[in-house]
C-alpha cells in the first residue's frame, strides 16, 4: 500500500512540474485599428518592482502576440501590468531589428509600470486576452 501511495505522489508531482504552472497567453495590439507590427508587449506581475521575471511577446503581421518568458511559454496565474513599446523601425522588413535607442512611437505612454494604462488578469487556463488598442 505504501509503494502505491509513493508512486501516486511522485506521478502527481511530475505532472505539476511538467506544466511549470504556466498557462498560454495570446492577444493582439492595434494602433488606430491596424496591427502594431513589431511592438513588444511585456507582462510584469502587479506589485513587482523588478522586471527580471517579466514575459514578453512581439506583435506579428496580423496584430497577434504570444507570451513567453524565462520559464517558458505562458504566464503563471495572477494580475499583471502590461507594458507596450513600439520602436521606430520595428516591423519593417524581415530580419531588420530597430536600433535600441530608436524612439518609441507611443512616446513611452505605455511603459510606466507604476501607472499602467493596460492590465491583464491571467487564469489557470488558456488565456485569450481582449485586444489592446494603443494610441
Amino acid at each position: 500500500m505504501k509503494s502505491r501511495t509513493i508512486v501516486f505522489a511522485v506521478a502527481l508531482a511530475c505532472a505539476a512540474c511538467g506544466s511549470g504552472g504556466l498557462y498560454p497567453v495570446k492577444g493582439s495590439v492595434t494602433h488606430k485599428g491596424r496591427p502594431a507590427v513589431g511592438a513588444t508587449v511585456t507582462f510584469v506581475p502587479r506589485g513587482q518592482a523588478d522586471r527580471a521575471g517579466a514575459a514578453q511577446g512581439v506583435v506579428g503581421e496580423d496584430g497577434s502576440f504570444e507570451v513567453a518568458g524565462p520559464a517558458g511559454k505562458g504566464l503563471a496565474p495572477g494580475e499583471y501590468v502590461v507594458l507596450v513599446e513600439w520602436k521606430e523601425g520595428a516591423g519593417r522588413g524581415k530580419g531588420r531589428a530597430p536600433a535600441l535607442n530608436a524612439p518609441d512611437r507611443l512616446k513611452k505612454r505605455y511603459l510606466d509600470a507604476d501607472r499602467p494604462l493596460l492590465t491583464a488578469s491571467i487564469g489557470a487556463k488558456t488565456n485569450k486576452l481582449p485586444p489592446f488598442e494603443v494610441e
